[in-house]
């Protein structure tokens, strides 16, 4: 059996089967579909070769014969070349934090984006683009090199389930080493908290300068948005492994959210101005919600 008539593959811990068949109805959207090795199943804006009728031109000499309209010439007695529009194929880049501060919510921040990540994977394996995932933190790199069809569905989730948080954050860096090895063009989604000390500017400058179109899904608890906790308490940082001691109060909670809305408002404001797709995700919005109406919203699909 070829991957392309391949039944509903196993959706592990991640995806069921009735979800991934109403995934199966929807597409990725690309602003700038670009121009590919093979002729895939996108619509470039490029005449070409391929299947689909586009338009005409003049014959000039040294064109080939197989693409004159006949029946033009037996009309007008003319010859005009038919053109046609070519197929191009994309890669949809999925780029995953997984340091360590990625482990923090019920359920955590990084099984929600590798669950995410494993909806855009497979609505992009079953329209026949590409699909490849990067997940990194300060302490490695885990890849699955692109894979392609819907029968790749199996190996895409298996290597998400398999991702766990460790390290710190090191978003630029990282971004900075995925674009020097990978050139192809297409859709680069970054699934991060974007809690990174040295900012998240850098990371999101170095994805711009690929090309892809960019797409940032900020993944948020609910605890770290609205956190409901008062009273003495001694917070350790999951990546530095420092502690802190704190009193909440009720003003000092209102002052957090304040200062919680404002950094996810600045990375929203940050990528408005630079033409890259921007979704606020927390952790424990309904996956099918999120995936059929926040990410349509947001431009990713349809």
């Amino acid at each position: 059996m070829s991957p392309e008539t391949t039944t509903e593959p196993a959706a592990y811990s991640l995806l069921d089967a009735d979800f991934l068949r109403r995934l199966e109805r929807l597409a990725i959207l690309a602003k700038r579909v670009q121009l590919g090795h093979i002729k895939g199943e996108r619509k470039s804006r490029r005449k070409g070769s391929s299947v689909e009728f586009a338009d005409y031109r003049d014959y000039v000499q040294g064109d080939d014969l197989r693409h004159v309209d006949w029946n033009i010439f037996g009309r007008l007695d003319a010859l005009y070349l038919k053109l046609f529009q070519e197929q191009e194929d994309l890669t949809v880049h999925l780029l995953i934090d997984a340091s360590r501060s990625m482990a923090f919510g019920k359920p955590g921040k990084l099984a929600f984006a590798a669950k995410l990540a494993a909806a855009i994977g497979y609505i992009g394996l079953v329209g026949y683009d590409r699909v490849s995932v990067e997940a990194f933190s300060e302490s490695g790199i885990f890849r699955l090199p692109a894979v392609r069809g819907k029968g790749a569905a199996r190996e895409l989730f298996a290597f998400l389930d398999g991702l766990g948080a460790q390290g710190r954050t090191g978003l630029e860096q990282s971004c900075r080493s995925y674009i020097l090895r990978n050139r192809s063009k297409g859709i680069a989604v970054l699934l991060s908290d974007f809690l990174d000390p040295s900012g998240f500017e850098g990371a999101l400058r170095r994805l711009s300068q690929s090309r892809c179109d960019l797409f940032a899904v900020q993944v948020l608890s609910r605890d770290e948005l609205d956190p409901q906790v008062t009273g003495d308490l001694k917070l350790l940082d999951s990546e530095t492994g420092e502690f802190t001691e704190i009193s909440v109060s009720p003003s000092l909670l209102r002052r957090y959210r304040e200062n919680v809305g404002g950094f996810c408002d600045a990375v929203r404001a940050f990528c408005m101005a630079r033409d890259i797709g921007y979704v606020l995700a927390p952790s424990d919005t309904p996956f099918e919600e999120l995936i059929l109406d926040m990410l349509r919203a947001g431009g990713m699909i349809r």
